[in-house]
């Protein structure tokens, strides 16, 4: 364990010897955390600028913006197309499109739909504003839903407040009826307890007759005997004889008269007087019957016409109850009618999401190439143009060559030349792998070699100052694949810009790896061409031509430092020669 001890010192020390070194190796890692905490280190919003088309401004769709822009998105509107927002995706002026419904309110049965327009190209950015824009989305489907239930449950309430209150009307219809129909059986019963039969008595009709004749026998005979007795009184004289045979007559009269009286009052043939009182009694007990039981009849027909009366109300009533519970009946049957939504998903999701992925053929190889070309331009020519620059520092021509008749850029441009061609190869060995895959973008390599040139010459030219600023060669690619690290880490790939502060961001967006990643997916993905993407084109050839200078000034700077250094080394060699000559 001592030996391993005392080689692990020995190995620190050798880190930690060159101030660079123990700079680079102790605080790179720190300066890149430092860096990406102040860059992370936010709880603001995101910086999504968000495009959003829609038929018609309405209440709904501007409340809904007003949302948007209160969690400070920026929000742009677009009145003729969603096509023309699609397109600025494609430039970057917008980081995802909506689609949305002229208005928010659910009509039938279908939920609204709002599309997405996103570029996959940026997986990291789709998931962001998919989980970003979903939350605002679910709060408003959410509010729609409550709205649609509140609405379900007023009309269900409405409706329980109809039907209790015309039950109460069906409680005094029914009563009325079992009224009704009471008093019709009481009347039923009334009608069927009147008597109405007809008397059997057989009537002997012709006694009026016999008594009539045998009435008149008995007056005829009596007018004929005081007939005779007139004759006889007329024949003779008045004297006591005749006196005494008037009386004779007289009481002849008498006995008819008696005879006369005891024929009416008693007959044994049953054609007496008796007989027809017998008839006229009987008659009249039949009327009397007849004549009581018409009275009764009469007393319950009036009140059955009186319980017919209220029989009639009563159902009218009831009739009156039945057509307003029917009109209840159909005024909810309308209100439910109104209720145009019933379904129960399109209730609990009203508004439903779609997402669009514009140039939606490409693959994910599509999407991920650019910045996976960037990677490897941008690693590869710090570390070769770093290499190359320290190999040149520690070769042992490395004085000699700043005293031979060559400019300075020469030696610049031989360095850029040979990293550019080591580049060029594996990027070629890339491009040619990826069109095994990616046949429909062969139109866009010129513009991707043209991107990849400059930003490999940039990338070239900070590897190489990191080269000439450091001593060690080890130290120099620790801190090239440091700053390598660096500008991935604020590039966006890992992860997105849009979460930074806005002034880091809009510092960020200069940096060469965002540019250049930018402007590759543009070409090799929405086939753009230089008039659209010229502007960052023009900022990294910028960038190249200021870093040239810069490295042409630090090899200026280092050849009039060496030969300082080789001059004052030489005079002092010279000086002690001279001294060793005096001896």
């Amino acid at each position: 364990m001592g030996k391993v001890w005392l080689l692990t010192k020995k190995n620190l020390k050798l880190l930690v010897r060159a101030k660079s070194s123990a700079l680079v190796v102790v605080f790179a890692p720190l300066m890149i955390m430092l860096i990406l905490g102040l860059a992370f280190n936010t709880s603001d919003k995101y910086g999504l600028t968000i495009g959003v088309y829609s038929a018609s401004a309405t209440e709904d769709t501007n409340s809904f913006l007003d949302a948007l822009k209160n969690d400070q998105f920026n929000v742009i509107t677009y009145d003729s197309s969603i096509e023309q927002c699609v397109e600025d995706i494609k430039i970057g002026a917008a980081h995802t499109c909506i689609n949305l419904p002229a208005s928010f309110a659910i009509e039938d049965n279908k939920p609204k739909e709002i599309t997405f327009y996103v570029d996959p190209s940026r997986i990291n950015l789709v998931w962001m504003i998919q989980e970003t824009l979903n939350n605002k989305l679910n709060l408003k489907s959410q509010q729609i839903s409550q709205q649609l239930t509140t609405d379900l449950l007023t009309k269900l309430t409405d409706t329980k407040t109809k039907i209790e209150t015309e039950g109460e009307k069906l409680a005094a219809a029914k009563e009325k009826s079992t009224a009704a129909a009471g008093s019709s059986d009481s009347l039923k019963a009334s009608f069927g307890g009147l008597d109405l039969t007809v008397p059997t008595t057989t009537y002997d009709l012709e006694a009026p007759t016999k008594f009539k004749n045998n009435i008149s026998a008995i007056l005829t005979n009596g007018k004929t005997s005081v007939s005779d007795a007139k004759k006889t009184v007329d024949s003779a004289s008045i004297n006591s004889s005749i006196k005494a045979s008037i009386n004779a007559q007289l009481a002849l009269a008498d006995d008819i008269f008696t005879g006369a009286i005891n024929l009416v009052t008693t007959d044994t043939e049953g054609n007496s007087f008796a007989a027809v009182s017998t008839l006229v009694q009987n008659l009249q007990t039949d009327a009397e019957s007849t004549k009581t039981k018409l009275a009764t009849a009469s007393d319950t027909i009036t009140s059955g016409v009186s319980t017919l009366a209220d029989i009639s109300t009563k159902l009218s009533e009831g009739s009156s109850s039945i057509d307003s519970v029917q009109t209840t009946l159909n005024e909810v049957k309308t209100n439910i009618d109104s209720q145009k939504v019933t379904e129960a998903s399109v209730i609990a999701s009203p508004l439903i999401t779609k997402i669009e992925r514009i140039n939606a053929d490409k693959t994910y190889l599509n999407y991920l190439l650019p910045a996976l070309l960037v990677i490897v331009i941008m690693f590869s020519s710090l570390l070769l143009g770093t290499t190359l620059v320290m190999m040149e520092k520690n070769s042992p021509a490395f004085t000699r060559n700043f005293f031979l008749p060559i400019k300075r850029i020469t030696f610049i441009l031989a360095t850029y030349l040979t990293n550019l061609i080591m580049i060029a190869i594996q990027v070629a060995v890339i491009v040619v792998i990826s069109l095994f895959f990616l046949k429909d973008v062969i139109n866009a390599l010129p513009y991707v070699a043209l991107i990849l040139f400059v930003a490999a010459s940039i990338f070239t030219f900070i590897g190489m100052a990191i080269g000439y600023l450091f001593l060690s060669e080890e130290t120099a690619v620790l801190a090239s694949i440091s700053t390598g690290s660096l500008l991935m880490f604020i590039s966006g790939v890992i992860l997105p810009l849009e979460s930074m502060p806005p002034l880091l961001r809009e510092i960020t967006s200069y940096n060469p790896f965002v540019i250049a990643e930018k402007l590759i997916r543009q070409v090799f993905i929405f086939q753009a061409d230089l008039t659209v993407i010229w502007i960052d084109f023009l900022i990294l050839v910028g960038y190249a031509m200021m870093l040239f200078l810069i490295i042409l000034i630090i090899e200026s700077f280092l050849h009039q430092h060496l030969v300082e250094h080789f001059l004052k080394h030489h005079h002092k060699k010279q000086r002690i020669e001279q001294k060793e000559v005096k001896w």
